[in-house]
């Protein structure tokens, strides 16, 4: 399934972004096995059309979508953390100057097992006939048994009688009836230009897993993913109690010729001052405001391809060892106490923008895994989904 990446990849990643692409299966908040959204902008593909018009049942499915017959960055190269077949498409119109590696060239280099089989029989209606009895991804079970089954043609790790994990998914209405956490912390930044001092509001990860009747005994941690596939390791210890209190650090101002790299708010909290400790405790928190106002909604940064906006849910970490700002990785050195200290924690690197999917590992043994690879449907939504240990 070729797509034209200069105009349907991007009206499928707009559909999705704005919320169009079709509802998952069952309540909202209740337990069901996967079934993935499919992107609406596949409606005039060709090929999907073909594919739905072999395979009628797959409409609106798991199947319905992209990754079907599209893969992700390559394992082993500067790509591979590219995980979502839309953003390792999206490096023919979007590159980035810092891949040398697994860059596709061209839209057959982004296919999957599957995809490239399509493409080989022709690229027809007829082609899906034609490799219904393949294994295309070599897992043990023909493509079209695989299909039958709502299971991914492409990918080995997805195939019949692997039991799909179980989820819990959690809207916007439910997360903001969940208790409220507000706090003012530090976001250290490693190479950006500043580092905030900011108010986060939205409910602690403890009690998100909590309304999702997710209970700690045997949790290792969480890892918590972005639209593209992006994802970062919390451990238990950052789930279940508070982080360090950290200072406030007032003062540190631009040189002659340099621009400030410390962002204050308008307004201080109550009662924060230079060198006290700040409002707390803070803790894992799966924030909805920034400031006081609802964080902007993630979405490819046209020009570039890169995640920009943070919401509407982000994944916030305080500093497990409290420290000053510090400047910026590059930005040079002043020798005024402000300097970029490599030592120092630089959380905000360790906070996931767009956060919409939540594994909670260990992930059981002899299940398929939810499709986080393919997020961008929930942020549309403002959804959030929960699968892994404990789950059921």
């Amino acid at each position: 399934m070729k797509i034209n990446v200069k105009s349907i990849g991007i009206m499928m990643l707009a559909a999705a972004i704005t919320g169009s692409a079709a509802l998952l299966a069952g309540a909202v908040g209740g337990r069901q096995a996967v079934k993935s959204r499919a992107y609406v902008g596949h409606e005039s593909d060709a090929d999907m059309q073909g594919f739905i018009g072999r395979y009628p049942a797959a409409a609106g499915t798991r199947l319905d979508d992209c990754q079907t017959c599209h893969r992700g960055g390559v394992k082993g190269t500067d790509t591979e953390r590219e995980y979502s077949p839309c953003s390792y498409c999206h490096l023919m119109v979007f590159p980035n100057p810092r891949y040398r590696t697994g860059v596709p060239k061209t839209a057959a280099d982004t296919l999957n097992a599957y995809g490239a089989a399509y493409k080989n029989a022709g690229r027809n209606p007829g082609a899906f006939a034609a490799i219904d009895g393949q294994d295309s991804d070599g897992d043990g079970a023909a493509n079209g048994a695989e299909v039958a089954d709502l299971r991914n043609p492409g990918d080995p790790a997805s195939r019949p009688g692997l039991p799909q994990a179980a989820t819990v998914t959690l809207g916007w209405d439910e997360i903001r009836r969940l208790p409220v956490h507000s706090q003012f912390l530090l976001m250290n930044t490693t190479k950006e230009p500043t580092d905030d001092y900011v108010t986060f509001k939205g409910v602690r990860v403890l009690d998100l897993l909590s309304a999702a009747k997710v209970y700690l005994v045997g949790v290792t941690g969480i890892t918590v993913f972005a639209p593209d596939g992006y994802s970062v390791d919390y451990t238990l210890e950052d789930i279940r109690g508070p982080f360090p209190r950290g200072r406030f650090y007032d003062g540190p101002r631009s040189l002659a010729g340099e621009s400030a790299f410390v962002k204050y708010p308008p307004e201080l909290p109550d009662g924060v001052r230079n060198g006290r400790k700040l409002p707390g405790p803070p803790w894992l928190l799966l924030a909805y405001e920034r400031n006081g106002r609802p964080l902007d909604p993630s979405a490819y940064e046209k020009g570039t391809g890169r995640l920009s906006g943070e919401g509407p849910y982000r994944l916030i970490k305080p500093q497990r060892q409290p420290g000053r700002p510090d400047r910026a990785q590059k930005a040079g050195t002043y020798g005024d106490g402000w300097d970029f200290g490599a030592k120092f924690d630089h959380n905000a690197g360790a906070c996931v923008r767009g956060a919409c999917v939540i594994r909670v590992n260990p992930m059981p043994e002899g299940y398929e895994e939810y499709d986080w690879k393919n997020g961008w449907p929930l942020i549309g939504e403002k959804t959030v989904v929960i699968y892994g240990y404990g789950i059921r």
